[in-house]
């Protein structure tokens, strides 16, 4: 038997997530069984679970992709000598989730994921992992914000991230549930929030 290349093998991995995305987004996470999957790809079941071995894998490859592309954005803005104001390193964010697909369908999936990592282990392990990674860039961005003035300098860094690492879910649960709920919407409705206590403190002085 020929060896598999890695461009054969990478090729047959993209065919079995996308397999399972559009089963997930159509079904749901816990009505798909892996024998949806197998038909979706057009697969036997040797050759799929030669690439993953239950639905919690292929899930969690899914949202690795996700936090991978999220987490390239940060480190472009981490790694460039002037920082881009806030409001606009959060549009980039809302950017890459409003990326995904069909996007509502993608924010439904995820709120699935979500409502099953209560009660499954290993989902709940898989979310947990990402949202970590997704907090430590936030930190990273905190600190550079701080020394550069836009933010105050007396806040945790841990603290300020865990909110601004809300607004990612906070994005997709309104987007799966509403229509006209864009990247450029939610980042018009962050911008003055983060800028009001640069506007209340100026007024102070003003007085």
């Amino acid at each position: 038997m020929p060896r598999l290349t890695p461009g054969y093998r990478d090729a047959r991995r993209r065919q079995i997530i996308d397999a399972a995305r559009r089963c997930f987004t159509r079904s749901g996470f816990q009505a798909t069984s892996m024998q949806d999957i197998f038909t979706e790809s057009g697969l036997s079941a040797g050759a799929v679970y030669g690439y993953f071995t239950s639905k919690e894998a292929l899930v969690a490859a899914i949202i690795e992709e996700v936090v991978a592309e999220i987490t390239a954005g940060f480190d472009d803005v981490l790694n460039n000598e002037a920082l881009p104001p806030l409001p606009e390193v959060l549009e980039r964010l809302f950017t890459a989730l409003d990326k995904q697909d069909t996007r509502r369908e993608f924010a439904a999936l995820v709120v699935q994921v979500w409502a099953e990592a209560v009660r499954n282990p290993i989902l709940g392990a898989t979310l947990a992992g990402s949202y970590r990674t997704m907090r430590e860039k936030f930190v990273r961005l905190v600190k550079r914000f701080q020394q550069e003035g836009q933010l105050d300098p007396a806040a945790k860094p841990g603290d300020v991230a865990r909110v601004l690492t809300t607004f990612g879910p906070a994005f997709l649960f309104q987007q799966a549930l509403l229509d006209g709920v864009g990247a450029k919407a939610f980042s018009r409705g962050v911008h003055p929030l983060l800028l009001a206590p640069q506007t209340v403190g100026s007024r102070r002085g003003d007085e």
